[in-house]
């Protein structure tokens, strides 16, 4: 897994994933240094609103083992609301991917 900060761009397994979720691509580093290995067993979490969200790239965090994870998203109801429009953007809803834990 690995982050460009420079051009905003996560990499997994070497292939850009697309985020379309995104309010803005990752600009911000919080410590942890890229490019991660993550463990077996392990699953790395980023905040879908990326730059201001404590997420796995914190050092103190990084990957989370998933013995340590209590449940799992089945939908989302209510998106955030935009600071800078003071609506609700309902196009960032979508369906949730990934397998389950």
């Amino acid at each position: 897994m690995d982050i460009d900060f420079d051009a905003g761009v996560v990499y997994v397994d070497g292939e850009v994933l697309e985020e379309p979720y995104t309010r803005e691509p990752t600009w911000l580093d919080e410590g942890l240094e890229f490019p991660v290995t993550v463990p077996e067993g392990c699953v790395f979490v980023m905040g879908d609103n990326r730059n201001n969200s404590k997420d796995s790239r914190y050092a103190d965090l990084g990957p989370i083992d998933t013995r340590h994870i209590l449940g799992r998203a089945v939908f989302l109801i209510w998106p955030g609301e935009s600071a800078e429009l003071g609506t609700r953007e309902w196009s960032r809803i979508g369906g949730l991917t990934g397998s389950a834990v």
